[in-house]
């Protein structure tokens, strides 16, 4: 910009150089006598006259060489000003690459940063993912400290219930993404207490996505547990949303294939199913068990172990 502005000056200094001189010319020259130099005075010219004449000539001559002193300096200033033309135009072709460079970096960083906030709308409760440190994995991996200190905080805000839904909905899925870092089935922090805030938490939930989401996670916990397994049982009987009945009728089965270790907790859990199956007032109940268990030999093996 400072290049501009002297560009500009050197301008106007040329041009009311150049109007100065050439009125010089035409005022001095419309006036005196100048043409003497070429065409001698006549000799009857008085001795008054012959004095005026020189006196002119004289002032002719210095007049002359104002001009060429005039002209001398504006070639200079122009000059000047090409050098400078030249030399803000060689900047800028090196700082036009630079700037449009930035100017791309700027407009992808932006465009990412978009995306991310729209990723985080569509899908709140995994949107914490872009926010993690980049050697967030490894340390938890590599230091067991680290994991406990940050487990223990998600489950903190899991607990918490007066903050938003898809806050602690963020920190649960975090938690379980930390099992399956550490390569496990089960977590001290992530326990039925956290499982059971979850779940009384869908039942106050205006947000219908934002519930169903919840009732993902827990319906695919790791948790076995037979107050859990009895929470899917009521919402088999009692749920309206037939998407919600699927996702009960996944956690129920999955609470029967993880209790194998326990045959008793096992047994109870395949009378519920059995009892659905055989006896639920509503027919879509059935009909997703059945597509669940998939065939027969399901069905009888569940037959077998409530009555084994």
């Amino acid at each position: 910009m400072s290049n501009l502005k002297l560009n500009i000056a050197l301008s106007c200094s040329v041009l009311a150089l150049a109007f100065s001189g050439f009125n010089v010319i035409q005022t001095k020259l419309a006036t005196s006598p100048v043409a003497t130099q070429v065409y001698p005075a006549p000799a009857y010219q008085s001795t008054e006259q012959a004095t005026q004449y020189h006196v002119f000539a004289n002032t002719a001559n210095e007049q002359t060489q104002d001009i060429a002193a005039l002209l001398t300096r504006i070639d200079k200033l122009e000059s000047r000003i090409q050098a400078l033309s030249m030399e803000k135009s060689e900047m800028l072709s090196e700082q036009a690459p630079q700037e449009f460079e930035s100017l791309v970096f700027s407009l992808i960083e932006k465009r990412e940063q978009q995306k991310i906030a729209e990723m985080k709308a569509e899908n709140p409760i995994y949107g914490f993912y872009e926010d993690l440190p980049e050697d967030y994995e490894m340390r938890i991996k590599t230091d067991p400290e680290y994991a406990g200190q940050v487990s223990n905080e998600l489950k903190q805000k899991i607990l918490n219930s007066s903050l938003p839904a898809a806050e602690r909905l963020a920190a649960m899925s975090q938690l379980q993404m930390n099992m399956f870092m550490l390569n496990r089935n089960d977590l001290e922090q992530y326990d039925y207490q956290a499982v059971e805030s979850i779940l009384n938490m869908t039942h106050s939930m205006s947000d219908e996505k934002l519930r169903l989401q919840a009732l993902e996670l827990v319906s695919r916990t790791p948790i076995v547990d037979e107050r859990l397994s009895q929470s899917f049982v009521k919402m088999l009987e009692q749920e309206q949303n037939d998407y919600v009945k699927s996702l009960a009728a996944e956690g129920l089965m999955s609470q029967y294939f993880q209790s194998g270790s326990d045959p008793k907790q096992q047994k109870k859990i395949a009378q519920d199913l059995l009892s659905l199956y055989e006896n639920a007032a509503d027919p879509k109940v059935k009909a997703i068990l059945k597509n669940l268990m998939g065939d027969e030999r399901m069905l009888e093996e569940l037959k077998s172990q409530s009555n084994g």
